[in-house]
């Protein structure tokens, strides 16, 4: 079988790792989004399982951790996390090792299976109806302020300053309804220009993998697949798709051959996305938000280490519409 990845960010890489590892034939097809760091949007956190999830790839996780977060100031509340900053863009580099990415557009008879790793482009499977997209803005900057791990809410959406270690911080916002660029200004995270090192604009699918199939178009010649960000697989509150991409190649891997099985594990796995997504809908809708969204976030937010009290998911999920 002759294989064509189109995307190489973080879930096309991971996928050429672990079916190179497996002896399959692969080429892999990808843009350069022309960021001093060769990718975007950066994206330098993650939250549990990628210590697994590397070395399942051969690679050793520790020599990718900058920092552990142990807590995050959320609106003024100071959290239990667990949670990591990495360097993403070594790590995407090792999982390709000496691969060469071919430049799009490629020539798809030559294949016999085609797997949309593209992101929020999912420029090879079908529209989404309903789909759920934020802009999003990111700085790493060089201060020698120190910045405590913090997340400020609003506007759904919003923003955050990481650790990296060295004087250095990864800073962003993603919003649906502002100018996330703003949003950074007004909090004056970023003072001086001299202190950035790099930044970049992207944008972020937050639509959950349920509103997001087909994930398989079969019966056609290449068959084309969809993995990670394409298919849905970022958490619609938290816009964490650093893991949930990384397992949905896994997923990938393990239905290689059954495509109905593959969507069925998808849906099942990211269950929970399906739940975070129905409170963005509320939130879109300007609809009153209770207890049962506040469950969602209290419940949900334990796959980043956090403990939430409902009455604290009441308020944060308040601050998420606040102007």
């Amino acid at each position: 079988m002759k294989i064509a990845i189109a995307g190489s960010g973080m879930t096309g890489a991971y996928l050429y790792r672990l079916l190179i590892n497996q002896g399959y034939q692969v080429d892999l097809f990808g843009r350069s989004p022309g960021t001093r760091c060769g990718i975007a949007p950066c994206a330098w956190g993650a939250s549990r399982g990628f210590t697994e999830f590397v070395r399942a790839a051969g690679l050793v996780p520790e020599n990718y951790v900058l920092r552990s977060i142990d807590y995050l100031i959320m609106d003024g509340y100071k959290l239990p996390a667990d949670l990591i900053t990495f360097d993403k863009p070594q790590l995407i580099r090792d999982l390709l090792g000496n691969a060469k990415v071919k430049p799009s557009p490629f020539d798809r008879a030559s294949y016999d299976r085609i797997i949309d790793a593209t992101g929020v482009g999912r420029a090879f499977l079908p529209p989404i109806q309903e789909d759920i997209v934020l802009s999003c803005v990111q700085y790493k900057i060089h201060s020698d302020e120190v910045f405590l791990n913090q997340i400020k809410l609003g506007r759904i959406g919003y923003a955050w300053c990481f650790p990296l270690g060295e004087n250095e911080y990864h800073i962003g916002c993603g919003t649906l309804l502002s100018d996330p660029r703003q949003v950074i200004e007004q909090l004056g995270w970023v003072k001086n220009p001299k202190e950035i090192i790099c930044s970049c604009r992207g944008r972020v699918r937050i639509t959950a993998p349920h509103y997001s199939t087909p994930f398989v178009v079969d019966g056609t010649n290449p068959e084309i697949w969809g993995a990670g960000e394409a298919i849905g697989c970022v958490a619609p509150l938290a816009g964490d798709g650093i893991i949930p991409g990384m397992r949905s190649v896994q997923i990938l891997m393990d239905c290689w051959s059954d495509p109905a099985r593959y969507t069925r594990a998808i849906l099942e796995e990211f269950e929970w996305m399906q739940h975070e997504r129905a409170v963005i809908n509320k939130l879109r809708g300007k609809e009153s938000l209770g207890l049962r969204e506040a469950w969602v976030l209290k419940k949900n937010s334990r796959r980043m280490g956090m403990r939430v009290g409902l009455g604290v998911a009441c308020l944060l999920l308040k601050a998420l519409m606040q102007e």
